[in-house]
């Protein structure tokens, strides 16, 4: 019997411990009573599909694609299904159900708002799917990684205090203060609980506060989480502005540009991926304003930040002075392997002490075409970083981690060291 019908049936009595035993006993939990699959096949050997719930369409999505289709895929046996760009949670919900339709066994879900993580995983445990969120803990969703639900195989994200102290520290080491400058930030899903965008606005205005030695009128919580545009008035008379939002709505980017174009700010500061929304937009306005703008924003590997680094403005300075990139395959892979896991009855290793964990990797910091070219050539097919290898250190069933700790010290161990020495240059 498969994952997704023992948890139908588990579900349509009520019976939670008889799911607990089903997913997380010594057994594993696509096998029959006997412990094999139906057709007398491994776990390895079962055939699993899983949808991709994407909430932005770029480079990012397209690499990722790319790796669990041509490479993840004929590996594990798993086909996978993708999303269109999903902006809001009835949108989510409809994509479970037809991901659930289409046969699907597990969600990997790149939607990540805390205030739907308990819906979603009841939706997806109602449709008989695991569930793995690309987000991480926090006051909207903390009872739904202290459950332990056994569809639930918890969250993956960057090491945020970390990522969001690279964009502090360039600002720190690059913004001069004896110059007028006005600063536009930014802030994508804060105001939804995104912790990625959430350190990264915070740290921009910690950045800023301590630059100029200047106090808000509001905290720099009520600016980076406010739904709506807000200027971060100061007793420093510093322009600031927190434009909260992504490309996927409505009006955004003409928004975004009727900022810029009242000609007080100067620095663009971007948390959310948008080079390839609004690179365009920015380099017009710089050329019909006359304006030298400065940007530096999160990005991904991809045409959008190559032409980003590698292009000069009308100034003959590069379109984005800097950026954190991740290498999309280590993210996709960590996923993948939190899923997988507990596909293949192997669910404790998504366990820790207090519930469910977040797994955390590490981002990187790119200021340069020479250092973008030779990063970036690494994450691509044939050249993946995570390869096979890295992937089976990380699933149970392939001779890989037992336990949550090991499981998060394997991320650890691949980083950019380890990645130089095996691909290089």
């Amino acid at each position: 019997m498969s994952l997704k019908n023992l948890m139908k049936k588990a579900l349509s009595f009520g019976l939670a411990a008889a799911m607990l035993t089903a997913c997380s006993g010594g057994g594993s939990a696509s096998g029959g009573e006997s412990g094999g699959s139906e057709g007398g096949s491994s776990a390895s050997d079962q055939k699993y599909k899983i949808g991709i719930l994407e909430v932005q369409l770029n480079d990012e999505s397209t690499n990722r694609a790319e790796y669990f289709r041509n490479y993840i895929g004929p590996e594990y046996n798993v086909e996978f299904m993708f999303s269109e760009a999903i902006s809001d949670l009835d949108a989510a919900l409809s994509f479970l159900e037809n991901a659930a339709d289409a046969g699907c066994d597990a969600i990997i879900n790149y939607y990540p708002v805390k205030d739907n993580t308990e819906q979603l995983v009841q939706k997806a445990a109602e449709l008989g799917m695991v569930f793995v969120e690309n987000g991480g803990r926090g006051k909207a969703n903390d009872d739904t990684y202290a459950a332990k639900y056994d569809n639930f195989a918890g969250g993956f994200q960057a090491d945020q205090p970390n990522t969001g102290a690279l964009f502090k520290k360039w600002m720190e080491e690059n913004i001069d203060t004896s110059e007028e400058h006005g600063y536009l930030i930014a802030t994508g899903g804060a105001y939804q609980g995104n912790d990625q965008q959430t350190q990264i606005s915070a740290n921009m205005l910690s950045a800023l506060e301590e630059l100029y030695g200047l106090k808000f009128d509001l905290t720099k919580e009520e600016l980076y989480q406010s739904s709506s545009p807000i200027d971060g008035t100061n007793d420093k008379g510093i322009e600031v502005y927190c434009y909260p939002g992504m490309p996927t709505a409505n009006g955004w980017l003409e928004g975004l540009t009727a900022a810029l174009q009242t000609g007080k700010y100067d620095y663009i500061l971007t948390a959310p991926n948008v080079i390839g929304s609004i690179g365009t937009a920015v380099n017009e306005l710089e050329t019909a304003m006359n304006k030298d703008f400065t940007w530096i924003g999160f990005g991904t590997f991809g045409d959008a930040l190559k032409t980003a680094i590698s292009t000069k403005d009308s100034f003959g300075n590069q379109t984005v002075a800097m950026s954190t990139v991740k290498f999309t395959s280590i993210v996709s892979a960590m996923a993948f392997a939190k899923v997988y896991n507990t596909l293949t009855g192997h669910h404790d290793v998504n366990l820790v002490s207090d519930g469910t964990s977040v797994n955390l990797f590490r981002m990187n910091a790119v200021t340069s075409p020479e250092q973008l070219e030779a990063m970036a050539s690494w994450d691509q097919p044939g050249r993946w970083v995570a390869d096979i290898d890295f992937v089976n250190s990380l699933i149970t069933e392939r001779g890989g981690a037992t336990t949550n700790e090991e499981f998060q010290n394997n991320i650890y161990k691949l980083d950019y060291d380890a990645i130089y020495a095996r691909l290089g240059k």
